[in-house]
């Protein structure tokens, strides 16, 4: 089944700083605005398309308003975060008149980006004394004036543009590390929390569920998902008995049998389910069925006479 995505309506501006606890989206959502999550305690769950992140304290999130995304905190424990949301066009206008990109984050992108920033100490109490400066001017009592519109204007370019110089900072400190080597150290780290693995499994799961008529393979999930081959593979064994591609054929011939159930020919079939030609789907049916898909479309028919 795949995954509720909708449409959230927000104001041009939105702005918020507190706690809340059980706090869990239904499902994935997106919206107009670009967001920036500043987390200040640990244990949340920070899900970007396809990437599953676990929050630690101090770790903010850059989203662009094409990204589907879900947030959701540990049951019975305070998640305490700062939140704020604004049109793109803000940025727009005013990189035109400063002549600096200031949505560099959100849009233009460097290929292996990550859309989380851990912050602490200086950096940090930085952000935070940025968000503060945007809060005062959201709860001054002249916030309707021209004025006190200019000077929020001021303070959400300030936070970005200090922010833009730390991540710029971090992705210069990627660059001089092994590439590889780090990366699949990084994954190594990450799936010995095994309810992390499990969570990437199930976003692989739904992945393969909403591109199943797609020619998947493993490089090409290996790179959507920011993981190793070995990774991919292993832990999805691990996790299900199956290896990744065994799920993907077992899945391609259940979307294939209702696809032959509903009276699709199977060339049509083949075709639909990106199969190299209609030998190869006849060959890899009968492997998984012990059927040719022929002779299972035809006893489904003969089933409902």
């Amino acid at each position: 089944m795949k995954e509720r995505v909708f449409f959230e309506e927000f104001e041009s501006l939105y702005y918020f700083h507190g706690s809340s606890e059980n706090w869990a989206m239904k499902g994935f959502h997106f919206h107009n605005q670009y967001e920036i999550i500043l987390f200040l305690t640990d244990g949340a769950l920070m899900e970007i398309g396809n990437r599953a992140y676990h929050v630690k304290a101090g770790d903010l999130f850059f989203i662009n308003n094409k990204e589907y995304h879900r947030t959701s905190g540990a049951e019975g424990k305070a998640h305490n975060r700062y939140v704020l949301m604004f049109e793109p066009e803000l940025l727009v206008h005013m990189g035109a008149a400063f002549h600096y990109d200031f949505s560099m984050f959100f849009e233009n992108r460097p290929e292996q980006f990550i859309h989380r920033l851990h912050l602490s100490g200086e950096k940090l109490e930085k952000v935070e004394k940025s968000f503060g400066k945007i809060e005062r001017n959201i709860n001054s009592d002249h916030k309707n004036s021209a004025e006190s519109t200019v000077r929020l204007k001021i303070a959400i370019l300030e936070a970005i543009t200090a922010i833009n110089e730390m991540y710029r900072f971090f992705m210069e400190e990627e660059k001089n590390k092994s590439i590889r080597g780090w990366g699949e150290e990084k994954q190594k780290q990450e799936f010995k929390d095994p309810i992390l693995y499990r969570e990437r499994v199930e976003q692989l799961k739904k992945y393969i569920a909403t591109h199943v008529e797609e020619r998947l393979d493993l490089d090409e999930i290996s790179r959507e998902f920011y993981i190793s081959r070995y990774y991919l593979s292993h832990y999805f064994k691990k996790e299900t008995g199956f290896t990744l591609m065994q799920y993907v054929a077992n899945q391609k011939i259940i979307a294939a049998k209702a696809l032959l159930k509903e009276g699709n020919s199977v060339t049509d079939v083949a075709l639909k389910l990106s199969y190299n030609s209609d030998s190869h789907f006849i060959e890899v049916f009968k492997k998984l069925t012990g059927i040719t898909p022929k002779k299972y479309a035809q006893s489904r028919k003969s089933n409902h006479e």
